[in-house]
């Protein structure tokens, strides 16, 4: 459990000295993601698969993304089990796949996307400063929350408190993790007041303006949808039929 936390925390936690992307630009491209990702057709995963690969190299959260790997090794091997007794390597592939475009596609989003500038592009958006403050929070708070939580299991195993059975050690580690929450929230509220945060006109500093790396995004995926209307529309008129494993 120790391990699974740490490796969230370093796959998912904001970096500063990394390209960043318009918070737009990612919103859009993690719907884009999860909406193919209904789509049952293997060619378009593995493609899916690949495009999110290669924007974590492009934009160097290796790093990153091999924790979020790492992380999702215990989920990988159960769902690769069970979906292989009751369906097979198709299945197998099907689900996993899935499990690997929303890992690595969180992982780039919350690395690139300064949770200030999601803020300041909601209220730009005319979105309630309340409300625009909820998805900067989670950028926030979620990595350091899996953090603390794997600062609290290393703390109690090596004061020995982790042995007996699971339900003798989980309200300590609730406990401690609660009041974690509860003291990072005090810091957060203090931090919000001194911003002006619930004044009716905020300014700010530096506005949130589109890079060469958006468009850099837009076209890859643009290209993906693309690939995908018409690879579609042919097979679908029987100009072009794709074998059995790749539909």
């Amino acid at each position: 459990m120790s391990f699974m936390l740490r490796r969230v925390y370093q796959g998912l936690m904001f970096k500063p000295d990394s390209l960043h992307v318009h918070p737009l630009i990612g919103i859009l491209i993690i719907l884009i993601q999860f909406g193919f990702m209904v789509v049952n057709i293997n060619w378009v995963l593995a493609l899916l698969v690949i495009i999110v690969i290669f924007e974590n190299i492009f934009f160097k959260n290796i790093k990153g993304a091999l924790s979020i790997l790492y992380a999702l090794i215990p989920a990988i091997v159960i769902l690769g089990a069970i979906t292989y007794v009751f369906g097979g390597w198709i299945l197998v592939f099907r689900v996993l796949s899935r499990l690997l475009i929303g890992g690595l596609g969180f992982s780039l989003f919350f690395t690139l996307t300064n949770p200030s500038d999601l803020t300041r592009f909601f209220e730009n958006m005319r979105i309630n400063s309340k409300i625009a403050l909820i998805p900067s929070l989670a950028l926030i708070m979620i990595p350091r929350i899996a953090r603390d939580a794997e600062d609290t299991f290393t703390t109690l195993r090596l004061r020995g408190e982790m042995k007996g059975g699971f339900f003798r050690w989980l309200p300590k580690v609730l406990a401690i993790l609660i009041a974690s929450i509860i003291y990072r929230s005090e810091f957060l509220a203090q931090s919000l007041y001194f911003k002006g945060f619930g004044i009716q006109k905020r300014t700010h500093y530096r506005s949130v303006r589109f890079a060469l790396n958006d468009l850099f995004r837009v076209l890859v995926w643009l290209l993906f949808i693309a690939l995908f209307v018409t690879f579609y529309c042919l097979n679908k008129a029987n100009i072009l039929n794709f074998p059995l494993i790749f539909i």
